[in-house]
């Protein structure tokens, strides 16, 4: 057993990894409960990489859930990449893993979610919520939010705007509207 002194987190990881029974006693476990834990495993934390799949690649993906409760409402929903890595790193920095990402996106979008479903019918109509850089601020400060754009194409210009890189998420919430968009911003530069 140790007395003192800090260990790095690639020793520690290594020596959970070989922890049995009887480490679990010396530690001061009692062998009823020890005896309640048939197979003991080790787990480490998941990196910056692996959090962003999180977000997107499962077929119940936070983000597809998230876009799919604004498509309730005929709203799009857009995380750029850069964005989708920052709220990784967050969750990193705040020792959350993957069951604090909910909470991060939540505090993101909970104005554009009380918004939205108020929306007046005098008010141009809202196309889409922009969940950028900007929005999510940075490991250390809040950033100001998701962004709610209004207007007919709004999400298509401001794509162009912001030079945002093509990928699929992006063809997928614009299904379309992108070229229009661009060749509307090329013919306007004219």
């Amino acid at each position: 057993m140790r007395s003192s002194g800090v260990t790095s987190p690639t020793v520690t990881s290594s020596l959970l990894e070989s922890v049995e029974s009887g480490d679990l006693a010396k530690f001061g476990l009692i062998p009823e409960f020890i005896g309640r834990l048939p197979i003991l495993v080790s787990l480490a934390a998941l990196d910056e990489d692996q959090l962003v799949q999180v977000l997107t690649e499962p077929k119940n993906s936070l983000s597809r859930q998230y876009r799919k409760m604004f498509s309730l409402n005929n709203v799009k929903l857009h995380f750029t990449d850069g964005a989708l890595r920052i709220v990784a790193k967050k969750a990193i920095v705040k020792n959350t893993g993957a069951r604090g990402l909910r909470a991060l996106l939540e505090t993101i979008l909970l104005e554009a979610m009380y918004e939205i479903p108020d929306e007046k019918a005098g008010n141009e109509r809202v196309d889409a919520v922009v969940v950028d850089e900007e929005a999510i601020g940075s490991v250390d400060r809040p950033g100001c939010g998701a962004k709610i754009l209004r207007g007919d194409g709004a999400l298509a210009q401001y794509i162009i705007r912001n030079n945002i890189p093509n990928s699929p998420e992006t063809n997928e919430a614009l299904a379309g509207e992108l070229e229009d968009a661009y060749m509307l911003s090329r013919i306007v530069s004219l």
